[in-house]
């Protein structure tokens, strides 16, 4: 991993902070959420399905239709892992639909609540869960794909960490294919920003749960990807990241996503004529 750059605090606060260069975070949220409900009114989708005892531990889920067995891109949002919904993460849904594949959004317990090791434990539930009923679901239980934002980026890339498989009764090679978007992939400035309240982030807890250092055991096909409007810090997160899996041998694509802020960059998701929507389409029917 490259050395990081040495930030005073109050810049470091600055790198982090996701809202700094967006026009309008609110309207950007909002349009998700309106395009979400239309999406979740047309009835196609199975809402809040638990894997598991939590509130919280629920997962909404879009099949493709036909009769084979579909592939599957499951999403996790972000939320600097002590907020954010999947309810206005279901947009994308009919673009996959279009093109035969299954589209899921999951949610996951949240800190200060939880503990970072435990919300990374639920989204591996989670798709532990989408693997074990995925005949119940019209979903290809060997093509799974997963993708995410900002801290979904982080947790796509704690999906593709080696060593948690057994335990969840899964193979080590369920996820096919992943796009981390906007992710955080060292957790270590965690530990220096304001947020290392919420999480309770010691050096122990950021080793264990930063991607960077914890690359698959196995190589497979990765979109690393965020807005070219982001931060130097978004920035070096990612191209970290992309050097880490490539280094495992990983296929990797590295997307600097032109015109876009760190919430404007989710919307391609549901554009498959742009860099990022494309590339995100093309990884699942490559799987």
């Amino acid at each position: 991993m490259a050395s990081r750059p040495h930030y005073s605090a109050e810049e470091l606060e600055r790198q982090y902070d996701v809202t700094i260069g967006v026009d309008d975070v609110e309207a950007i949220q909002q349009g998700y959420r309106e395009a979400s409900d239309a999406v979740a009114a047309a009835g196609r989708g199975r809402l809040d399905l638990a894997y598991g005892p939590d509130p919280l531990q629920r997962l909404d889920l879009f099949p493709a239709g036909g009769s084979a067995p579909a592939p599957l891109m499951v999403y996790i949002h972000g939320g600097y892992w002590v907020g954010g919904d999947k309810i206005g993460r279901r947009f994308p849904a009919p673009v996959y639909a279009a093109a035969g594949i299954a589209w899921a959004a999951i949610n996951y317990r949240l800190a200060p609540g939880c503990t970072m090791d435990e919300i990374v434990a639920d989204m591996r539930g989670a798709l532990a869960w989408l693997h074990r009923h995925a005949a119940d679901h019209g979903i290809d239980p060997d093509r799974i794909h997963v993708a995410g934002s900002s801290a979904g980026g982080h947790l796509t890339g704690m999906a593709l960490a080696p060593g948690w498989h057994a335990a969840c009764g899964v193979p080590e090679d369920l996820v096919k294919g992943a796009c981390p978007m906007s992710g955080l992939f060292d957790l270590a400035p965690m530990r220096i920003t304001s947020h290392r309240e919420s999480l309770a982030m010691d050096a122990g807890t950021a080793a264990r749960n930063s991607p960077v250092l914890h690359p698959p055991a196995a190589p497979l096909p990765v979109v690393v990807a965020w807005g070219a409007r982001e931060s130097a810090e978004f920035r070096r997160q990612s191209e970290d990241y992309a050097a880490a899996l490539e280094a495992a041998g990983c296929e990797v694509v590295l997307l600097a996503a032109g015109g876009h802020d760190h919430f404007s960059i989710m919307g391609d998701m549901a554009r498959p004529d742009t860099p990022l929507g494309g590339a995100m389409l093309g990884l699942v029917r490559a799987g």
